[in-house]
């Protein structure tokens, strides 16, 4: 027996004795219960099963309670096609209502949820209360109708792109541009579109594009585009902080989710919704098409009214009198003169101008040259004199005047009588030549004959 156990006193419980009762009374008491909450951490396993968290959240979206879960693979699959069936992804973020029994493992002392069954309706519902709260807190912030109100150009060409680069929301939207012929240019923002990072880089993505478009680089409109999915699988484009990305844009917003049923928050605030990014890149498309026709139908608008002014001016001139016609010939012989001459003038002016400006400029270059040479002379002179001083300082003057330079056989200069021994050899220089000598004996000077 373990010697634990026998020295236990009675009615106490040893580890393994409470954690078996623990799971026997968690049994007992909720043989099933329903709990809800928002899915988090969902990860799969190896053997099929699907584990994840059951969260609940506070003020400031501060987590207040958590419960692991476990889906067997059993149940998985039956349970994933009921919520897609019902337009429900289970993915992170949704909340689910789910039917099962806790359960305490004793060998891991942890608790643990077994989920048997959920509730798709419920889910739909959660996502449904949480889309209208966020429209009426955004209508009462005054985002509603914010981007609506901007201006888009008739010619949005200079386009930003929010979406999942290489994606085929990604190529469907490029490829309807590039097959337009326009000239479009577009400046592409990488950002996940689902999951729970989305919300965080389409926030991310409208504050660089907005940054960009509030700079001195023109952005006509912005397409946040994704592709078609189900209804959790485009929960991103109902949270509260993506719609408020979008309402905030300094630009029109082109929203194009692929969804043909639903609408999302997204599509609310809005400027422009398309159903698909095929369709939105076809919006702009056609807009900068019929601006261009607009143009050209213009031009030749203009082009008729001309025709029609020349003609009438021509019938004018041909029914005018031979009499007025030489007159009036003579009358634009003298304009057309006129005008040549004061070309003739205005070249002439033009020209005498350039010549000022031309001299200016080479006078100027002349100062500039001076200033740039004065340091250098400065500089020169002060050279010269340090030669002439190095010249009147030179041992040679010096030899000149008198002086000599006595060293030692190996080199040493002798300065001092104590420098030197009788029987050392020496040699000593003086202005026109050396002078070799013998030391027979050295006495230091006194001070009175030094």
């Amino acid at each position: 027996m373990n010697s634990l156990v026998s020295e236990l006193p009675a009615g106490t419980y040893t580890v393994s004795e409470f954690a078996w009762e623990m799971k026997g009374v968690l049994a007992d008491a909720y043989p099933a219960v329903w709990v809800a909450g928002e899915v988090q951490r969902l990860r799969s396993a190896a053997r099929g099963q699907l584990y994840f968290e059951l969260i609940e959240k506070g003020r400031g979206d501060r987590i207040q309670a958590k419960l692991d879960c476990v889906l067997w693979a059993d149940e998985r699959a039956v349970t994933e096609a009921e919520l897609r069936e019902a337009g429900v992804e289970l993915s992170e973020g949704v909340v689910l209502r789910c039917c099962g029994r806790p359960e305490f493992w004793p060998g891991g002392g942890r608790l643990q949820f077994t989920v048997r069954e959920v509730d798709p309706l419920f889910s739909l519902g959660a996502l449904e209360k949480r889309r209208r709260e966020t429209l009426r807190a955004l209508e009462a912030e005054g985002l509603l109708e914010r981007n609506k109100k901007l201006a888009l150009a008739p010619d949005p060409l200079e386009i930003g792109l929010i979406t999942s680069e290489g994606s085929a929301a990604y190529h469907d939207f490029l490829d309807t541009l590039v097959n337009s012929g326009l000239g479009f240019r577009v400046h592409l923002v990488h950002s996940a579109v689902q999951g729970a990072a989305a919300e965080t880089e389409i926030d991310r993505a409208f504050n660089l594009l907005g940054a960009f478009a509030r700079g001195s680089r023109r952005l006509d409109a912005i397409a946040l585009v994704r592709g078609g999915g189900s209804r959790s699988d485009l929960a991103t484009f109902d949270s509260r902080r993506v719609a408020r990305a979008v309402a905030r844009s300094p630009v029109p917003v082109i929203c194009g989710v692929g969804h043909q049923i639903d609408v999302s928050i997204a599509d609310v605030v809005a400027h422009t919704s398309c159903k698909t990014p095929t369709e939105a890149a076809e919006f702009l498309a056609g807009r900068v098409g019929e601006a261009a026709y607009r143009v050209e139908d213009a031009g030749r608008s203009l082009a008729r009214q001309a025709t029609d002014l020349l003609r009438a001016a021509r019938r004018r001139v041909s029914s005018v009198p031979p009499r007025l016609a030489s007159p009036g010939r003579a009358l634009l012989r003298n304009r057309v003169a006129d005008c040549r001459l004061a070309a003739n003038r205005a070249r002439t002016a033009a020209e005498r101008l350039v010549a000022a400006a031309r001299q200016q400029e080479e006078v100027r270059r002349e100062g500039l040259i001076r200033n740039a040479l004065r340091p250098v002379g400065r500089a020169a002179e002060r050279l010269e004199a340090h030669a002439r001083l190095c010249e009147q300082l030179s041992p040679e003057r010096a030899l000149a005047r008198g002086f000599s330079v006595t060293r030692r056989a190996d080199g040493g200069l002798v300065r001092r009588a104590a420098d030197v021994a009788a029987g050392d050899e020496l040699r000593t220089r003086i202005a026109d030549g050396t002078v070799a000598s013998t030391v027979d004996s050295g006495t230091p000077a006194s001070k009175e004959t030094a």
